[in-house]
């Protein structure tokens, strides 16, 4: 991941940086004004959850970036959601960006684009992926400090993330992918010395990107089971962490998702020196 800093040696990666963190601003800001909330202050529908995507398979890590500072400053800042929870916000976001571009370039050969069967299923598996680490990472954050229960922020951000991103995204690729490719646009043309796509990733790589999904898609509807256990299946806001006079009664959903959290991070670390994969000169 030593790409999300060495980007900004590139002056065009830092202008890709500030394109992907001003379109996902405006766009969240648009929404968070008319407004749809879902918890008042906390989370809102939000169509513009299709943009990180994108952005991540077009720019790679200036959108990782991009999606924290966009999300900050169009949802948190100018949307009126800016809280304690926003420091979860802007690191659920910036793993929102990051894991795209990520696991896509380790993992896959086929491009982004969505015009294909393999492309379209890789992209929706992708965006099922970073919207359950995005969904988990905030919400633990909210657990963890008594703001807002796992229960009920993980299952909002986790599927409002994925439906939009599921059903926008695609179509936002098919329009975008070719024109992008065809200017020499993508981030793999800023930075040459990666690939945008993987011929055969190793071994220890496909381990890693298995633990990935154990740490944040399984780990997230465990840790998400582990809270509906605490309250009866009731979604009540008043437990864990949230009962009066009971302080450490959440701890076993965040001891939960810190497990999991850890095992996903492994599976990040394994990815990384798994091997590296260079663009072939034809």
């Amino acid at each position: 991941m030593k790409e999300n800093l060495s980007m900004f040696a590139y002056t065009q990666m830092i202008v890709f940086f500030s394109l992907s963190a001003a379109f996902y601003a405006v766009i969240l800001w648009i929404f968070a004004i008319m407004p749809l909330w879902i918890i008042p202050g906390v989370t809102a529908l939000r169509p513009g959850n299709a943009i990180p995507i994108v952005t991540s398979l077009l720019w790679g890590p200036a959108a990782t970036w991009g999606t924290a500072v966009g999300n900050l400053i169009g949802f948190d800042i100018l949307g009126g959601a800016l809280t304690i929870g926003s420091i979860g916000g802007f690191i659920g976001n910036w793993i929102y960006g990051l894991l795209p571009y990520y696991t896509w370039h380790k993992m896959f050969k086929e491009e982004p684009d969505c015009k294909s069967f393999a492309s379209l299923i890789r992209f929706e598996a992708t965006a099922l992926l970073n919207s359950s680490a995005c969904g988990m990472t905030i919400s633990l954050w909210t657990e963890a400090i008594g703001f807002v229960p796992f229960a009920i922020l993980s299952i909002i951000i986790t599927f409002n993330n994925f439906i939009h991103e599921a059903i926008l995204g695609p179509i936002l690729m098919v329009l975008f992918y070719d024109r992008v490719k065809k200017l020499g646009w993508l981030w793999t043309d800023v930075m040459p010395e990666y690939s945008l796509t993987c011929e055969s990733p190793s071994k220890r790589t496909v381990l890693g990107y298995l633990l990935v999904w154990v740490g944040f898609v399984i780990g997230n509807f465990v840790t998400l089971a582990v809270a509906i256990g605490l309250t009866g299946a009731y979604f009540s806001p008043l437990y864990g962490a949230h009962v009066p006079g009971n302080p450490f009664a959440g701890m076993p959903v965040v001891a939960s998702g810190l497990f999991f959290v850890i095992i996903g991070i492994v599976g990040l670390a394994m990815m990384e020196y798994g091997g590296q994969w260079r663009k072939v000169e034809e």
